[in-house]
């Protein structure tokens, strides 16, 4: 064990700091399953699931400024059973949109660097859900999402770094209003094409 704790502080003490440039490049992927890619039960007889995951490209504008975009992929479900009269509802959906973003860092170097960050997204989403009775309907929505917050991203390497956010994204479409909340979501960023002092 004491030579596990002499290993991780060699490795911590020896990571060098990373730098923000213009003209790099970062490859990311984000996903809320910490917080969501679990069966919740959210009262009696209810349950629900919801898992997605978002890998995209970023471009330094100027240093310490990131635009980027990617692919967005989620999973949706909720299952209601009546406990007295065993009548049972269920839904679930999947969405498949796009995802823009920019963040701009609050430092340029060093191991734990804070951003803002601000993104737009656009899916479409299928579904399906089963009434009390047992009928099955399907729909399609088309959904838009926007928010903003903050981030904290933690350079492993040079030029890796596990990040985590915290956003406000708010969501409307397909005449079904709209609705807003946090947002926490982590993942892992992988930066090219920079130089060596």
């Amino acid at each position: 064990m004491r030579n596990t704790f002499t290993l991780l502080a060699l490795f911590f003490t020896t990571t060098l700091s990373a730098q923000l440039k213009k003209g790099d490049w970062n490859i990311n992927t984000t996903t809320d399953a910490p917080m969501n890619l679990r069966l919740r039960t959210n009262g009696p007889g209810f349950k629900s699931y919801d898992f997605s995951i978002n890998p995209g490209v970023g471009y330094f504008l100027k240093d310490r400024w990131e635009i980027g975009g990617g692919p967005v992929v989620s999973l949706n479900g909720a299952n209601y059973k009546d406990q007295m009269s065993g009548y049972s509802l269920k839904n679930r959906s999947s969405s498949v949109g796009l995802n823009l973003f920019t963040r701009y860092y609050l430092k340029k170097e060093g191991r734990l660097v804070p951003y803002l960050t601000l993104g737009a997204t656009y899916l479409r989403t299928t579904g399906s859900t089963t009434d009390y009775n047992g009928i099955k309907s399907n729909y399609r929505l088309n959904q838009w999402q926007a928010g903003g917050g903050a981030g904290l991203s933690w350079f492993v390497s040079p030029k890796v770094a596990l990040f985590a956010e915290l956003t406000y994204t708010g969501e409307w479409g397909s005449g079904s209003g709209y609705t807003g909340g946090l947002n926490f979501k982590v993942g892992i960023q992988v930066f090219f094409n920079r130089k060596k002092k």
